[in-house]
C-alpha cells in the first residue's frame, strides 16, 4: 500500500512539475526581457542559471508536454534568447565606443604634440 501511496505522489508532484515549468519560462522570459540591459554580471549568471534549470527540467520530461506548452516554452525560449543578446549586443556596442574614444585620444596624443612644435 505504502508503494502504491508513493508512486502516486511522485505522478503528482512529476504532474505539477511539467505544467508549472512553461509559466516559470514565460516568468523568466519577461523579467529578462523588460530588466536583462540594466543587469549586472551577477544577475545575468543568475538568470543563466535559472534557464540552464529550466531547460534540464524541459529536456528530461520535453515527452510529457502537449503541443501548447511546447509552443510556451519554446516561446519563452527564444524571446529569453533574443533578450540575452540584445544585452550582449548592447555591452560589445559600449566596449566599441570605449576602444573608439581611447583610439581619439591616442590619435590627439600623437597629433597633439605635433601642433606644439
Amino acid at each position: 500500500m505504502k508503494k502504491v501511496l508513493f508512486m502516486l505522489l511522485a505522478m503528482v508532484l512529476m504532474a505539477s512539475c511539467t505544467s508549472m515549468l512553461p509559466k516559470q519560462f514565460t516568468s523568466l522570459a519577461d523579467k529578462v526581457e523588460k530588466n536583462g540591459a540594466s543587469f549586472s554580471e551577477a544577475q545575468w549568471e543568475k538568470v543563466s542559471d535559472q534557464f540552464d534549470n529550466l531547460m534540464e527540467k524541459y529536456n528530461a520530461n520535453i515527452d510529457k508536454f502537449n503541443a501548447d506548452q511546447k509552443k510556451e516554452i519554446n516561446s519563452a525560449i527564444g524571446r529569453f534568447q533574443a533578450a540575452q543578446l540584445k544585452a550582449g549586443l548592447g555591452e560589445v556596442g559600449n566596449a566599441i565606443e570605449g576602444l573608439v574614444e581611447g583610439a581619439k585620444g591616442f590619435l590627439e596624443g600623437l597629433g597633439g604634440d605635433g601642433e606644439k612644435d
